[in-house]
């Protein structure tokens, strides 16, 4: 029998943080899951606590490979999961312990292909909600679903519950070897995937790491990977039709900074370049192509 749902736990150097998030999901409440943990190449002793926790629980499977990046080991853990929901989980993050039998019943429920819960954001000094959910709510149109999950800004993969058989039919994968994966991934996710129903009062907690991928410190690659994910974020809803605030269509194309602040950037939006100090104080502007123009700016 198919597992319920696969939870796929990407892993890379969290040494620190992994046993936290390997208890969240070995203590599930929903019976019927499969935890794939794909170690991607980590330089630290991430490997010795998954195959502790392996021959401890047999629902655990560790694959290794050669690293790919954080795209790159998602990739894996899906072609070799078998539920009929797809769970991604960051190796430094952790959820509720009802946290997939109440988006699996809710997605069952709504007869959903997407089951979305509340973000919390946690940082060393304070949390925040990113994503708060008080009430189930259904959507099938993609304006809304983009809509109920805040995307964008948010384009988060892991609050959300996913039907395996959707996704192979979409051929979603996450681009490998580069950062700000995401972005497509959930772009085509809620543009072309099924309905999507949001679960109150279940949560993921979202652990804002100074050393992972994204939040250390922004290289020219990192920067460029982000600009050209953003930028192809709004040619894919204007291609669609879909609305779009003006100040998303302004994408940081390039910043400069030292000792922790950031002095220039370098904006684009539609056919305009804005040089801005301190990402306030427009001191150039100049056209680069006849692209669509920013509404109102």
């Amino acid at each position: 029998m198919e597992p319920k749902v696969s939870i796929i736990i990407p892993v890379y150097n969290v040494e620190p943080f992994l046993a936290r998030c390997l208890d969240s999901v070995v203590g599930q409440t929903l019976r019927g899951i499969e935890i794939i943990c794909v170690d991607d190449g980590s330089p630290d002793r991430s490997i010795d606590i998954l195959n502790r926790y392996a021959a401890q629980d047999d629902r655990i499977r560790v694959i290794s490979q050669e690293n790919r990046g954080l795209g790159g080991a998602r990739n894996r853990g899906f072609d070799a999961a078998t539920g009929e929901f797809i769970l991604f989980v960051d190796s430094d993050d952790w959820i509720d312990p009802a946290y997939c039998e109440r988006l699996y019943e809710a997605a069952r429920e709504a007869e959903a292909d997407i089951a979305c819960a509340s973000m919390l954001k946690i940082r060393p000094s304070y949390s925040k909600w990113t994503i708060h959910y008080t009430e189930r709510q259904v959507a099938a149109e993609a304006q809304e679903k983009f809509r109920l999950c805040r995307c964008p800004p948010d384009f988060y993969v892991m609050n959300k519950l996913l039907r395996r058989e959707m996704l192979l039919r979409l051929g979603l994968r996450f681009r490998e070897r580069v950062c700000y994966e995401d972005v497509e991934y959930t772009m085509r996710l809620l543009g072309e995937g099924g309905v999507l129903v949001t679960v109150p009062d279940v949560v993921y907690r979202y652990v804002v790491n100074g050393a992972s991928i994204t939040k250390s410190r922004q290289t020219p690659k990192k920067q460029q990977d982000k600009y050209l994910a953003h930028k192809a974020f709004v040619a894919y809803v204007d291609a669609r039709g879909i609305r779009l605030d003006a100040r998303f269509r302004r994408i940081t194309r390039r910043s400069f900074g030292r000792w922790g602040l950031t002095w220039l950037k370098i904006k684009e939006c539609g056919d305009r370049e804005t040089y801005r100090l301190f990402d306030l104080i427009p001191v150039w502007r100049k056209r680069v192509t006849d692209k669509q123009a920013c509404d109102g700016h």
